[in-house]
C-alpha cells in the first residue's frame, strides 16, 4: 500500500502546505506559473468558479516572486526559476468581506492598502481616491525596495458579487468604485513587474481590460485549462491509493466535467471533502454556499432549467458578464454551473460554445435551488420528495400523481400574478423537470426523434417513462386516451426504445391553467406483441 500524503483540508497558503516539510497533498501546478511568469513583464486575468484553488494560486506566486525556494524543492518550477531576485509583492483579497453597502466596498479596500503599506513600511499621505492610493503604493514601493513590484489581485469582483441580488443600484455602484481602484494599475505600468487578476466573472466595462497595458484572459487559453482543478491524471498518479476500492465512474458523473479546452477536470473541493469523508458521494461544492444572486437571477430568467443543457453562444457573450445586461447562462458557466461541451469553429466568424451542466451535484443541486424557489416544499417538506421518487422507481404510478398533484398545489398564487405561464406546456414541463431532477431522477425534455419532439423522458434501471403534457385539452371520456396519449401513440415516441429491454410506459398528463395544476393523469404499459 501507497504512503498517503495528508490532504489539505483548511491550508489556506501555499507556504503552509509545504513549510517544514508538511506533509501535505500538493498537486503541481508550477509549470503553468513558469509559462505566465518566464517573460519579463505580464498581465493575466483568469475567471474560475469559487473554491476552484485560485487564491491558493496567488499565494504560490507570492511564494515564488518572494523567493523562498525551500519551499519549491521537488517542483517543476524550481530549477527554472532565478532565485537571485525577490521581488516585493502586494496582495489585494477582496474576497474575506461580506459587502452589504458601499462603505464595506471602500473600507474592505482601505484595509488591504494600508496593510500593504504597513508591510513595507510606507507612509501613504491622505488620499481623495482608492486608486490614487494604489498608484501611490505601488510607486514607493518600487523607490524602496530599487525592484519592480509584483501585483496578485484574488476575487477582485466579489463586491460586485454580493451586491448583485440588490434591487437598487448598489452593484453598478461597487463596479465604479473598483474600476477607479483598478485604474492604478494601468497607470503604474512601469513601476510593475507582473499582475495577476483571478475572479468569477469578467465585468465588461470595468476599464482594465483594454487599452496598451491590458490583461490577457487566460480564462480559455486551452494551454492554461487545468491550472485549476484536479485532472484524471493527477488523480491517477498523484492520490497514492485514496482511490482504492473506489467506484471512479460514480466519482467522475459527480464531480468531474469542468472544461476549459483544456483536459477535463475535477471541482478539487470536492474531490478533497470526497476524499476525507471516506468516499462518500455528497453535495460538497454546492452545499459550502452560493452566491445570492443566482436564486434571483435565475428565478428572473427567461431560460428554464431544462433549456441551459445544449444551448450555443458566441464566444464573446460567453467570456463576458455586463451589468445592464443581465446575461444568465453567461453567469452561471463562469459561476461554475454550466460548462462547455463542444467548441463549434464558424469559419470567418471565430468559435461558439455549446454549453452544458457539468455533473450530477450541480444537476441536482440547480433544480433544487429553482425547484425550491419556485415552491413552497423546502427542506422541512423533503417527505412530499421521497414519495414521488419511492412512486418512480416502485413503478407505483397513482402515488406519482398524487405527489405531482400536491406539489403543484404548493406553488404561491403570486407565482401567477402578473403573467401567463401556467398556459404553456413549458412551464409544467420545466417545473416537474426541475423536481425530478432534484430528487437524482434521470430526466431529460424535448427529446428530438425522427417524428417529433418528446415532452419528457424519464429512466429508472426497470422502466422508461415517455411523457407527453398538454394545457386546457378536453377531459377525455371514459374508454378515451386523451390527447397527450393519443400524440405519443400517433407520432410512436416510444420507438427508439423499443429495444432497450426495460419496461415502457406512456404517461399523458393534462393541466389546467384555471386549476394551475394536473386535471388528468393516464399511464399506459406498452404491450409489445
Amino acid at each position: 500500500m501507497s504512503q498517503r500524503q495528508a490532504l489539505p483540508i483548511g491550508i489556506q497558503t501555499f507556504e503552509d502546505l509545504r513549510i517544514g516539510g508538511a506533509d501535505y497533498l500538493y498537486i503541481d501546478k508550477t509549470a503553468y506559473i513558469h509559462e505566465m511568469t518566464k517573460l519579463t513583464k505580464g498581465y493575466y486575468f483568469l475567471s474560475r468558479p469559487r473554491r476552484f484553488g485560485k487564491s491558493m494560486l496567488c499565494s504560490t506566486m507570492q511564494a515564488l516572486f518572494e523567493g523562498k525556494q525551500e519551499l519549491f524543492e521537488g517542483l517543476y518550477i524550481h530549477d527554472k526559476w532565478d532565485w537571485s531576485e525577490q521581488y516585493p509583492v502586494v496582495r489585494i483579497d477582496l474576497g474575506a468581506t461580506e459587502y452589504k453597502d458601499i462603505d464595506d466596498v471602500e473600507a474592505r479596500i482601505w484595509k488591504v492598502l494600508r496593510n500593504n503599506a504597513l508591510l513595507f513600511e510606507i507612509e501613504l499621505e491622505p488620499q481623495t481616491s482608492l486608486g490614487s492610493a494604489l498608484e501611490e503604493l505601488i510607486f514607493k514601493i518600487h523607490q524602496k525596495c530599487n525592484l519592480k513590484v509584483v501585483v496578485l489581485i484574488d476575487e477582485y469582483d466579489k463586491p460586485v458579487q454580493d451586491t448583485l441580488s440588490n434591487d437598487d443600484d448598489l452593484a453598478a455602484r461597487s463596479l465604479s468604485v473598483l474600476r477607479g481602484f483598478y485604474s492604478a494599475i494601468k497607470a503604474s505600468d512601469q513601476h510593475i513587474r507582473f499582475c495577476f487578476m483571478t475572479g468569477i466573472t469578467k465585468f465588461t466595462g470595468v476599464g482594465l481590460f483594454s487599452g496598451a497595458n491590458n490583461f490577457k484572459d487566460i480564462t480559455l487559453s486551452p494551454k492554461y485549462g487545468s491550472v485549476c482543478g484536479f485532472t484524471q491524471q493527477e488523480l491517477d498518479t498523484c492520490f497514492g491509493d485514496y482511490f482504492e476500492d473506489i467506484d471512479m465512474e460514480e466519482v467522475k458523473a459527480w464531480y468531474n466535467g469542468y472544461n476549459y479546452l483544456g483536459d477535463p477536470v475535477y471541482n478539487p473541493y470536492d474531490i478533497l471533502l470526497f476524499l476525507s469523508e471516506e468516499g462518500r458521494v455528497d453535495n460538497y461544492w454546492w452545499d459550502s454556499g452560493q452566491p445570492s444572486f443566482i436564486t434571483k437571477i435565475f428565478s428572473q430568467g427567461k431560460v428554464m432549467p431544462y433549456q441551459i443543457d445544449n444551448l450555443v453562444l458566441p464566444s464573446e457573450e460567453l467570456k463576458q458578464f455586463d451589468l445592464n445586461h443581465l446575461n444568465l447562462v453567461s453567469l452561471l458557466w463562469q459561476a461554475g454551473y454550466l460548462t462547455i461541451a463542444e467548441q463549434i469553429k464558424i469559419p470567418m466568424r471565430g468559435y461558439r460554445y455549446r454549453m452544458a451542466i457539468p455533473n450530477n451535484e450541480v444537476q441536482v443541486s440547480l433544480n433544487k435551488l429553482f425547484f425550491s424557489d419556485l415552491t413552497t416544499l423546502r427542506q422541512s417538506s423533503q417527505h412530499h420528495n421521497y414519495k414521488a421518487y419511492d412512486a418512480i422507481i416502485d413503478n407505483q404510478l397513482g402515488d406519482f400523481e398524487k405527489a405531482i398533484k400536491a406539489m403543484f398545489a404548493s406553488i404561491p398564487y403570486n407565482n401567477y400574478v402578473q403573467n401567463n405561464i401556467n398556459k404553456f406546456e413549458g412551464y409544467y414541463a420545466s417545473v416537474i423537470y426541475a423536481y425530478l431532477m432534484a430528487l437524482g431522477l434521470k430526466t431529460r425534455t424535448e427529446e428530438a426523434i425522427s417524428s417529433g419532439r418528446i415532452d419528457m423522458v424519464l429512466e429508472t434501471f426497470t422502466h422508461i417513462y415517455v411523457v407527453e403534457f398538454k394545457v386546457n385539452a378536453p377531459k377525455p371520456k371514459d374508454g378515451e386516451r386523451g390527447e397527450a396519449l393519443d400524440q405519443i401513440h400517433e407520432k410512436k415516441y416510444y420507438k427508439p426504445y423499443l429495444n432497450d429491454g426495460r419496461k415502457i410506459v406512456l404517461i399523458g398528463m393534462h393541466f389546467s391553467d384555471e386549476e394551475k395544476n394536473l386535471n388528468w393523469f393516464k399511464p399506459e404499459e406498452l404491450k409489445i406483441d
